[in-house]
C-alpha cells in the first residue's frame, strides 16, 4: 500500500488543474562522453544529467573515480543503469546538470511545488535501503536543492523512497521573495554494503517539475458566524481563512514579514476575533476531508492580544479533521497554550528527519476520541515536547510514534524537569521500531518521560534498552479498601459490562457470580498488572435479575451488588 504522503504530493500535483509544466524529462535520450572522473573511459548519461558514487556516502563530497557508469537505452525508449557496475557498499546518485536547472528558470513566489520520480529495481525484493538511517538522513530518495538568492544560501528539502513503491514524491513551497531558483535535484539509492547487483537493474522511467494552484493563508479570521456555542470555540476552515489566490482544496500558510526567513526571524500568521473580544478565545484553523496544507519555513500561528492587553493572546489551535498536512523542512512551533489537534482519518507527511512538530510552553499534541495519528514516515520526522508541554490522548485514541521523540526544556533558563503524560483509560501510546526516544539536548541529559498510568496501553517494547530507560511509569496508589479499587460500568446494564480495578501489584483474581441465595452461578479467573486493569465481563448470568459479584484476592474480597436488565 503506497503511504500516505502520496495524497499529498498528488493532490497538489495531479487533482486539480496546474500551471504549464517547468520540466519534464521522459530518460529517453543519452549523451555518450567522456567520463568526467576518468578521461580514459567514455560514459553514457542521461541527456542533462550525471551519474556517480562518492566515498563517503554524501552527494557533494569526493567521487569514487574507480566507477564510471553508464546507462543502457531499453527498447521502449527508457534508460537503466546496470547494477554490476556499482560498488554495493556506496551510495548511487543520479544528478541533474546546472544547464539543466537553469533551463526551469526564476520559480514563482508563494507557490506549491511538485517534483515527481518515476523508477523501479528489477528486483521487488529489497534491493534498495529506504528509511533516514543512511548518511544525511536519508537512505533512498530525492533531493531538492533551492536557491534563495542569498549568497551561500540553498534550501535542502528531501523525500525518502517508500519500502513498498517504487515513485519519488517530493512537495515544497516557494517563499515571498523573488529570486528563487531550482539550484539541485539528486536521486540517491542506498543498497546493502554486501547486497549482489549482478543482474540487477535500475530503470528511469520520467521526471516532472510542476507548480500547483493553491489558496493562500497570511491570517485566520473569526467572525460570530464562526464560533459553536456547543464548544464555546471558534472553528475556521482552511476555505474561509484563505485570503490570496485561486480556489482550491490546498492551502499554503505564508510568510508575513519583510525579513528573510529564519529560526531568528520567524513570522506569524496572526488568529483574529471579529469583533475584537476582551476575553481570551479558542480560533481552530480546521483541515478537512480532501483538503491539504502546508507551511513556509519559519512560519507559525499565533492568536492576535485580548482586546485590552498587552500580554494575554487568543488560542489558535491546528486541527487536522480529516486532511493532509505536508511538513517537510523545519520546525511548526506550537506555544502559549496553542495545540494541535488530530482527528480521524487525517495525516501529516514528515519528509526529513527533522520535519518536526515543536510544543513549548503549556502546547500539547491532541489526539481526539477514535483517532489514530501515526507520527513520522518509516522513522523520517520528529516530535518535539518541550518543558510544560504535553501529549493528550482521548477516550479511545492511539498515538503511533514512528519518529524521533525528542525531550528537552527548549530554554536554557528553565530548571531540569520532566515531561509528564496522562494515559487514560482506552487510550494507548506506541512506539514502532523505527521510533527513537531521545533527551540529548535537554539539561545534563536529566529529563525523562513520565507517564501517568490510568489505564492506558503503553507499549514500548521495541525501543532500545537504552531509550525505554527514558520512561517512567506512573501508577495512582490503591485504596487501602480493597472494594473502593472496584466499578462495575454500567451498572445495571443490559449485556457485557466492564470490570475495572485498580492493582498495586501484578496477582490473580477470583469472580464468582452469586445468586440472591447465594448459588455459585459461575466462576472465572483473572490476572492484573500494576496499575488500572479492565475486563469486559462476558460470561454474565443468563437471565435478568440481581446478582452478587464476588471478587477476591490471596488477602482481600470484594462483593457489588449487580443488576442484569432485560
Amino acid at each position: 500500500m503506497r503511504k500516505s504522503f502520496l495524497l499529498c504530493c498528488c493532490l497538489l500535483a495531479t487533482a486539480f488543474p496546474v500551471f504549464s509544466q517547468y520540466y519534464f524529462t521522459n530518460f529517453n535520450s543519452v549523451t555518450q562522453q567522456t567520463c568526467p572522473f576518468d578521461t580514459s573511459k567514455t560514459v553514457t548519461f542521461p541527456t542533462g544529467w550525471i551519474i556517480y558514487q562518492t566515498l563517503d556516502g554524501t552527494w557533494d563530497s569526493a567521487v569514487d573515480t574507480d566507477r564510471c557508469i553508464s546507462v543502457e537505452t531499453l527498447p521502449v525508449g527508457n534508460l537503466r543503469i546496470d547494477l554490476e557496475q556499482v560498488n554495493p557498499a556506496e551510495p548511487l546518485f543520479v544528478r541533474a546538470l546546472p544547464e539543466e536547472m537553469a533551463g526551469i528558470g526564476e520559480l514563482p513566489v508563494n507557490q506549491l511545488m511538485a517534483i515527481d520520480f518515476f523508477w523501479s529495481p528489477s528486483s521487488f525484493n529489497n534491493l534498495v535501503l529506504t528509511g533516514p538511517t543512511c548518511v544525511e538522513d536519508m537512505c533512498s530518495g530525492i533531493f531538492t536543492g533551492i536557491d534563495v538568492g542569498v549568497p551561500g544560501a540553498m534550501r535542502i528539502h528531501t523525500a525518502l523512497i517508500s519500502a513498498d513503491f517504487y515513485e519519488i514524491h517530493a512537495c515544497f513551497p516557494t517563499e515571498y521573495f523573488s529570486g528563487q531558483n531550482l539550484r539541485e535535484i539528486i536521486l540517491k539509492f542506498t543498497f546493502s554494503p554486501d547486497a549482489d547487483l549482478s543482474g540487477e537493474y535500475l530503470n528511469l522511467y520520467g521526471m516532472t517539475v510542476t507548480p500547483s494552484w493553491q489558496s493562500l493563508i497570511s491570517s485566520v479570521d473569526a467572525y460570530e458566524s464562526q464560533y459553536s456555542s456547543a464548544t464555546g470555540e471558534y472553528n475556521v476552515n482552511a476555505y474561509y481563512a484563505s485570503n490570496q489566490g485561486g480556489p482550491s482544496d490546498r492551502f499554503l500558510v505564508i510568510y508575513t514579514e519583510p525579513t528573510f526567513p529564519s529560526v531568528l526571524t520567524p513570522a506569524y500568521v496572526t488568529g483574529t476575533v471579529i469583533p475584537p473580544s476582551n476575553q481570551q478565545q479558542v480560533i481552530n484553523l480546521v483541515v478537512d476531508d480532501f483538503q491539504a496544507l502546508e507551511i513556509q519555513p519559519f512560519t507559525h500561528l499565533r492568536g492576535a492580544l485580548v482586546e485590552g492587553s498587552d500580554s494575554t493572546r487568543h488560542i489558535v489551535n491546528l486541527v487536522n479533521n480529516g486532511g493532509n498536512l505536508c511538513i517537510n523542512f523545519v520546525d511548526l512551533i506550537f506555544t502559549g497554550g496553542n495545540q494541535y489537534r488530530h482527528g480521524k482519518g487525517g495525516t501529516i507527511n514528515m519528509h526529513n528527519s527533522f520535519s518536526c512538530f515543536q510544543f513549548r510552553n503549556g502546547s500539547a499534541l491532541r489526539v481526539l476520541e477514535d483517532a489514530t495519528l501515526h507520527y513520522g514516515n518509516d522513522g523520517a520526522g520528529m516530535l518535539a515536547l518541550c518543558a510544560n508541554s504535553t501529549i493528550v490522548l482521548e477516550r479511545n485514541a492511539t498515538l503511533l510514534v514512528d519518529a524521533v521523540l525528542n525531550i528537552a526544556e527548549c530554554d536554557d533558563a528553565t530548571a531540569p524537569t520532566h515531561i509528564y503524560i496522562d494515559l487514560p483509560k482506552s487510550a494507548s501510546l506506541v512506539f514502532t521500531e523505527n521510533a527513537r526516544l531521545t533527551n540529548r539536548f535537554s539539561q545534563g541529559q536529566q529529563m525523562e518521560l513520565h507517564v501517568r498510568m490510568l489505564g492506558g496501553t503503553l507499549d514500548d517494547s521495541r525501543l532500545s534498552a537504552e531509550d525505554k530507560a527514558l520512561i517512567r511509569r506512573i501508577y495512582p496508589a490503591p485504596s487501602p479498601v480493597f472494594a473502593d479499587n472496584f466499578s462495575l460500568s454500567p451498572n445495571p446494564f443490559q449485556q457485557s459490562p466492564v470490570l475495572s480495578y485498580l492493582s498495586a501489584e501484578a496477582e490473580q483474581l477470583t469472580l464468582q457470580w452469586l445468586s440472591v441465595d447465594g448459588k455459585i452461578l459461575g466462576k472465572q479467573q483473572l490476572t492484573t498488572q500494576i496499575g488500572m486493569n479492565e475486563w469486559l465481563l462476558e460470561n454474565t448470568p443468563p437471565e435478568a435479575g440481581w446478582y452478587w459479584l464476588h471478587i477476591s484476592n490471596a488477602r482481600h474480597s470484594a462483593v457489588l451488588k449487580v443488576v442484569q436488565m432485560e
